[in-house]
């Protein structure tokens, strides 16, 4: 077992090296996200050097403190990767070099004396609290977003549940290290042993995830996922976004009741373009023609199911359904459950 953790960790720090590099340089139109994951890779890499290359650092002690230092600098670029797929942005600010700044006391220790760094149990603090903070923050945005797209859109987003897959097992990774340092002197040097062979595995395993899904899902790293782009964007002008006459047009009007409702005539209507009417639905709420209408739909019919005791073969009619098996289809769609349940669960019977 004393050959297979290091083996595996060299396994492991040479392939996140490789994925580093391939996403910092790879050609995409979501460039940030990409560099800030290939950084973290990159300092992992680094950071688990230590299984299979600890003599080596214990020789170099000077650069066994600049590898403590720039340990410091994972959960920023972890969480920034999470935080600016889920938030629209291009580029850093100046302001964002603040996530750096845990660093500078780490380097004027190491300089000061090399074996500073690792002396003391409050930095293993320091570093908990930075890792529950930059973990809270990447829930945060996933949650965010998450809330947007059930409200505003329907369908589901790849990407999103791929973000969520890497926080996930940030966490379980985590908690396996978490474990080993708090009840380390509980342990024996066999269950230690044991622990950490798990540790490493777990960490070839989320490394060998990025690859695959490098490989076969590569428009997840080329291309924007275009329901979180939307999700993100109506996040970022929530507040500031002027009021949408279309919107405002369907929730006076109600057109969406007419069951014969079609583009064309939505437009007429409403006195727009046609295809000015369809680049709104698009672009605005990511959806498409009759998914946007069945959403007003839906949400008139589950007002008629709270409010009235009207039976569900008459409410798919008033909602603007031409048949029963389409409204169920698009209820179940945007809440999950039949109509039925819906009412039962809100207090109807």
């Amino acid at each position: 077992m004393n050959e297979i953790v290091p083996a595996l960790a060299m396994m492991s720090s040479f392939l996140a090296v490789l994925l580093g590099v391939f996403l910092i340089i790879v050609p995409s139109q979501i460039r940030l996200p990409n560099v800030l994951l290939g950084l973290f890779l990159l300092t992992t890499a680094l950071d688990i050097s230590g299984w299979f290359m600890d003599a080596w650092w214990v020789a170099h002690p000077e650069l066994a403190s600049l590898r403590g230092a720039i340990a410091w600098l994972q959960m920023p670029f972890f969480t920034g990767f999470i935080w600016f797929n889920c938030f629209d942005r291009e580029k850093l600010r100046l302001s964002d070099l603040i996530h750096g700044l845990p660093v500078i006391p780490s380097l004027i220790a190491a300089a000061w004396d090399a074996d500073l760094i690792g002396s003391f149990d409050y930095v293993r603090l320091l570093f908990e609290a930075q890792y529950a903070a930059y973990i809270a923050l990447a829930i945060y945005a996933l949650w965010r977003v998450k809330t947007v797209m059930r409200q505003r859109f329907s369908g589901t987003s790849a990407s999103w549940r791929w973000l969520a897959v890497m926080v996930a097992a940030s966490l379980v990774a985590h908690s396996l290290f978490l474990i080993r340092t708090v009840v380390a002197p509980n342990f024996t040097s066999l269950d230690l042993s044991q622990l950490q062979l798990v540790a490493v595995i777990l960490i070839l395993a989320i490394t060998l995830l990025i690859a695959f899904q490098a490989l076969l899902k590569p428009q997840v790293f080329r291309a924007p996922d275009r329901l979180l782009v939307s999700a993100s964007k109506a996040v970022n002008q929530s507040g500031a976004e002027k009021p949408d006459p279309l919107e405002a047009f369907m929730q006076s009007e109600r057109p969406y009741l007419d069951p014969d409702l079609s583009l064309a005539r939505l437009a007429r209507r409403n006195g727009t373009a046609a295809k000015e009417i369809s680049a709104t639905i698009n672009q605005r709420y990511g959806l498409h023609f009759f998914d946007f209408i069945n959403r007003y739909r839906i949400d008139h019919a589950k007002r008629l199911l709270i409010e009235t005791d009207q039976p569900v073969t008459e409410i798919w009619l008033a909602s603007g359904f031409n048949t029963k098996s389409s409204f169920n289809t698009a209820f179940r769609k945007h809440t999950g459950v039949t109509p039925s349940a819906y009412r039962k669960e809100n207090g109807k019977k």
